[in-house]
């Protein structure tokens, strides 16, 4: 989480995601983070695989000089950016340069010319050989018709893509930290993490509600019915092995694995835009340490708290029910 520094001001996306005044991370603290993961994966004998997400990335001017260092270390096997699209054509075809993963989110909020040029590169994007692309397409409320469009242009030029349901607005706008208030963004700082837990608890209340308040019957019947064309998650049942996407899991309420044995910390780290690293982006267990300091990293499985996942991240982080088939994922 690279910063919550973003171009975009979406009505549905909490504060603790994004603003328009917190400092970008520095270009040393990140390629400090950088060399202490290359090391670590060099001493366990692994790869990596880092995914950069914010706040909107390409907002730090540091950015492509981040990834380039991150391109020079050999064990990184995978370079993924979560962007919203505005940058120019040429700023993402620079940099896929070093990236492999590009997921574009489509939000549908912005202006109709600023829509047809995100459409029109993302199309362009899709073209390069070396760049895996998804994009998540934001079904905004009253957009359907054009949701159907855009879904034809995707599916006539192969682009992999999720229809995605947002989850609806759950802050009071005149409450949330204004650009310049110092002594709130102050405070803000202090307590960021506990207000971002709290934050994200209180969204899920009361969120199946809201969502049928947010959307009119054909738009929850058109997004939920939707089938995903890739998939990116495999699953070990008493009898099968299913693979699907993981948006799916959570379309069908199956993202759940409280008590399960989670290998967040051990496969994955989460780490804040003020540089605090977790076990996972749903910040459970104890915090592991600060980019830029000696990193505590966890040598056992966490057994999982969360009534749901809601990371598709760590929903790709192996996970075991019983001990008996911890053979299936080792």
């Amino acid at each position: 989480f690279i910063g919550k520094r973003c171009n975009y001001d979406c009505s549905y996306c909490a504060s603790f995601y994004h603003d328009n005044y917190s400092p970008h991370a520095s270009k040393e603290d990140a390629c400090n983070f950088i060399d202490q993961l290359a090391y670590y994966a060099n001493e366990q004998d692994k790869q990596f695989k880092i995914t950069i997400t914010g706040g909107e990335p390409f907002a730090n001017p540091r950015f492509i000089d981040i990834i380039e260092y991150a391109h020079t270390k050999s064990q990184l096997s995978q370079l993924a950016v979560v962007t919203n699209g505005s940058m120019p054509f040429e700023v993402y075809k620079f940099a896929t340069k070093y990236l492999t993963n590009m997921t574009i989110s489509l939000h549908l909020e912005q202006s109709q010319a600023v829509t047809d040029q995100t459409i029109e590169s993302i199309l362009k994007l899709n073209q390069i050989e070396s760049l895996f692309l998804n994009v998540n397409i934001m079904l905004f409320p009253g957009r359907l018709a054009q949701v159907k469009d855009i879904i034809k242009k995707f599916e006539k030029h192969n682009v992999k893509f999720i229809t995605r349901k947002i989850e609806p607005p759950f802050e009071d706008k005149n409450q949330v930290i204004k650009k310049g208030d110092t002594q709130a963004i102050k405070r803000e700082k202090e307590t960021f993490v506990l207000d971002k837990i709290r934050g994200k608890s209180q969204n899920k209340y009361d969120l199946e509600t809201r969502i049928k308040k947010y959307y009119n019957e054909e738009e929850l019947e058109f997004v939920s019915g939707r089938e995903i064309n890739w998939n990116n998650i495999r699953l070990h049942t008493e009898t099968d092995i299913l693979e699907l996407n993981t948006d799916q899991l959570k379309a069908n309420g199956l993202n759940t694995w409280q008590g399960w044995q989670c290998y967040i910390g051990i496969d994955s780290l989460y780490i804040q835009h003020n540089g605090e690293i977790y076990r996972g982006n749903c910040m459970l267990g104890d915090k592991l340490g600060t980019i830029g300091k000696p990193i505590n990293w966890p040598i056992k499985p966490f057994t999982c708290t969360a009534t749901t996942c809601g990371c598709n991240v760590d929903m790709l982080v192996r996970k075991t029910k019983d001990p008996k088939y911890k053979f299936l994922i080792d």
